[in-house]
């Protein structure tokens, strides 16, 4: 006999389970929500980083997830969610103390989720552009005449939907195929650096779109699928509206969790499940490592990644040998970053301010040498070989002062940044005791980098520092394999239909009637994507509520 049972069990609390059991909810089902962790939230977390006083984001940081519908069927703005659009979305300070600055050119509603773009702004970006490269000014003005909206709609519709079942369209494809649009047929055979080299001429904006995307797991060497390989553009232009939760991260898993409890859902955290119940082909419920059973009515929706499904909650389940197979040879050797946190007494003065005094207001800060042929030739390599004493030549660190737009994130006229370095080795590529030798050098070194860019950012100004390497990351989240924070590698081959693996990127694993998946390892996972799709395709098959109907999205 159970000892529990619920019309929908829903395996993991982060944010795409909380997505997931909030819809579900909605259809008047019963919603048991089971978390390994202490707390909801997953990547979705705050912490008192780097010293007490301090709140930081230890994972989630530059959040898409005003993005969601959720904000919206679930009215979270009402339940304490509060997301801030900085002025400065984005801006690279270079060695030659020349600057890109570009601003927030996206006006969001929330009560409606209606995104309209400021024209004006998008221009005065363009402008920014102009002052170092006319040529590239030019060109941009021209991809904005020639249907990149419609491209920027595509890109929107790709992630927030599932991959197409026969006869539906894909609409990256759509764009590919459509003459008027700007993507050359070639780009999705042509790596990063071939395509930004396609676009722009000046070492800069190469420099800064190569950079950029450092950060989200392609390297310049990469064919990437183009929905990440363009990424760079919507910052560029100002459209990519990167966003902050008010208050820390963990205020979008808190709000998910006041809706689902406001519809009756409950949550059980420190519930470690251990399998899933298949009985007569069918998922019938779970049993968690303590042995408690749970029975599901209805349906069982797992969000833990691609690996824990397969070989850990369906290890005694039959399924096809290739799906196992599959699963465990997922590449994770991408999205591995140094990010953490320096808490600081002044903010920076930077030495590319007199070229635009923005510069250090942007939501993400990029420094670094405009240099895009030792990105393509030497960055990735020497990144990717960090060793004890052993770092690139060259770095292109980021830096995104929170407390310029969220005060709370530091004690009164302290400050607060989130500090990165992309393209770090896998954690399985180094011993435990090497990362911790890398760990202790890391922030030193990204401090040390920083004052090259601000003079005034020496070690009498920070307070204290805490930078996580691929190693931290996976001891915290064993989702995240090898440290890999945007799972699996962003690569065609796991991409779109293909991710994690084409047989199971319905959401499904064939032959298990009643079992879904809502794993981050479906979409990218700041978004909420993967959990809203999985739901798309539970209320195609079970006929439940499509909010969606009669909107974009």
């Amino acid at each position: 006999m159970a000892d529990a049972s619920f019309d929908a069990v829903v395996i993991g609390g982060g944010q795409q389970g909380l997505v997931v059991s909030n819809y579900l909810a909605m259809n008047g089902m019963s919603v048991g929500l089971f978390e390994k962790h202490n707390e909801l939230g997953g990547a979705a977390c705050s912490s008192p980083v780097p010293a007490a006083g301090f709140i930081g984001n230890p994972h989630a940081e530059h959040l898409g997830f005003w993005n969601s519908p959720c904000n919206q069927d679930f009215r979270l703005h009402e339940k304490g969610l509060n997301f801030i659009f900085p002025e400065v979305m984005a801006s690279m300070a270079f060695t030659n103390e020349k600057c890109f600055v570009f601003y927030s050119a996206t006006k969001w509603d929330k009560e409606t989720g209606a995104i309209t773009p400021q024209m004006d702004i998008v221009m005065k970006n363009i402008n920014e552009v102009a002052r170092i490269s006319p040529k590239d000014a030019e060109k941009l003005a021209k991809l904005v005449e020639k249907d990149y909206w419609e491209f920027a709609a595509a890109l929107f519709l790709h992630l927030y939907s599932p991959p197409p079942l026969p006869g539906e369209p894909d609409y990256i494809e759509m764009q590919l195929n459509n003459p008027e649009s700007f993507l050359d047929p070639r780009y999705p055979f042509m790596t990063e650096y071939e395509i930004i080299c396609d676009l722009f001429e000046s070492p800069e904006l190469q420099t800064y779109c190569m950079a950029w995307n450092h950060y989200n797991g392609v390297y310049a060497d990469d064919v990437a699928p183009l929905t990440m390989a363009l990424l760079w553009l919507s910052t560029i232009l100002g459209t990519a509206g990167l966003a902050c939760a008010e208050g820390g991260t963990h205020n979008v898993a808190h709000a998910l969790q006041r809706a689902l409890a406001e519809q009756g859902g409950q949550f059980f955290v420190e519930a470690d499940v251990d399998q899933v119940s298949v009985e007569n082909d069918r998922a019938c419920g779970i049993r968690l490592a303590d042995g408690t059973e749970v029975k599901a009515r209805k349906l069982v929706v797992d969000s833990s990644g691609a690996e824990e499904i397969i070989n850990r909650h369906l290890r005694d389940v039959s399924i096809g040998p290739e799906i196992r197979r599959k699963v465990n040879k997922l590449r994770h050797d991408r999205s591995q970053f140094f990010w953490g946190h320096i808490a600081f007494h002044e903010l920076p003065a930077y030495r590319a301010a007199s070229w635009n005094p923005d510069v250090g207001k942007a939501r993400w800060l990029l420094m670094g040498d405009p240099d895009p042929e030792y990105i393509f030739r030497d960055y990735r390599y020497q990144t990717q070989n960090i060793k004890p004493g052993h770092f690139p030549t060259k770095m292109y660190p980021t830096a995104s002062v929170e407390t310029q737009w969220d005060p709370s994130y530091g004690p009164p006229g302290k400050h607060l940044a989130m500090i990165g370095s992309g393209g770090a080795p896998p954690a399985s590529w180094l011993n435990e005791r090497e990362w911790i030798l890398v760990k202790q050098q890391i922030g030193d070194l990204i401090a040390t980098e920083w004052q090259k860019y601000a003079p005034n950012m020496t070690r009498d100004n920070i307070i204290a520092f805490n930078v996580g390497t691929p190693y931290d990351h996976f001891q915290k989240n064993p989702g995240w394999v090898d440290g890999d924070v945007q799972p699996p590698a962003i690569i065609p081959s796991q991409w779109g239909k293909n991710r994690p693996i084409p047989e199971l990127a319905q959401y499904q694993v064939p032959g298990i009637k009643d079992f879904y998946l809502a794993s981050g390892h479906h979409n990218v996972g700041l978004l909420g994507c993967s959990g809203y799709n999985c739901y798309k395709r539970i209320a195609h098959h079970l006929g439940l509520k499509k909010p969606w109907e009669g909107r974009m999205i």
